[in-house]
């Protein structure tokens, strides 16, 4: 009896036209993680996409904006989730702040935003019209949301009046750099923290640092 002939494999560039777009962008935060974004080159991810550099085209004018895309897909509803999250909370303020920055450390340990962030650090100043994008687009945005919150404690009484911009850029730092250390230095760290143990730290720190002390009571 013949064999029957085998079917040959369909390869990854022949996918539904409405999937490609997806399926570039998740490329291309792999191989600026790896590679970094002065090296990667756009055919280094229509390689990793499945793609032909001609299909990558359709989508994307230049490595920039496909980044600034990347960028956007990633972070866009997490911002907005964000955002959402702070208005509509109903609770305390000092709940609230232990709340989004526990969401928040959680999503800069995620992987893609791990290699975002190392990509952001390392690199975006030496292209200062991408860097200064960035900046507005997401760096600014999540400020404000932190902002909002240190707001609402001062005016409620929780918070003591504390320089708003300044401590909102303090807990952005913290959680940013502390994600990076605990996944590129902690391995050689002799005394290493875990994840809760740092965030645990943080939270205790920075409430500390902006809850309102109580008048001492004074004796008559």
């Amino acid at each position: 009896m013949p064999r029957r002939p085998r079917q040959a494999k369909r390869p990854r560039w022949q996918r539904r036209p409405e999937a490609r777009p997806d399926e570039i962008l998740c490329a291309a935060l792999e191989v600026f993680g790896e590679l970094g974004f002065a090296r990667t080159r756009l055919d280094d991810v229509a390689r990793r996409a499945g793609v032909s550099k001609g299909t990558l085209y359709l989508y994307f004018d230049n490595k920039e904006s496909l980044f600034r895309a990347m960028v956007t897909a990633r972070l866009e509803a997490v911002l907005a989730h964000a955002e959402e999250f702070v208005r509509s909370w109903k609770g305390s303020t000092s709940d609230l702040l232990r709340a989004f920055t526990t969401d928040y450390w959680a999503k800069m340990n995620q992987p893609e935003k791990l290699r975002l962030a190392k990509v952001v650090i390392g690199e975006l100043s030496s292209f200062p019209e991408l860097a200064k994008w960035y900046y507005q687009e997401v760096i600014l945005r999540t400020r404000r949301v932190i902002e909002t919150i240190l707001e609402r404690g001062i005016e409620s009484g929780e918070f003591r009046p504390v320089h708003t911009a300044l401590t909102a850029r303090a807990l952005q730092l913290l959680v940013v750099n502390m994600a990076q250390f605990l996944h590129y230095f902690q391995k050689y760290d002799p005394a290493p923290l875990s994840s809760d143990d740092i965030l645990e730290g943080i939270l205790d720190l920075y409430l500390h640092a902006v809850q309102a002390v109580p008048a001492p009571v004074t004796r008559t």
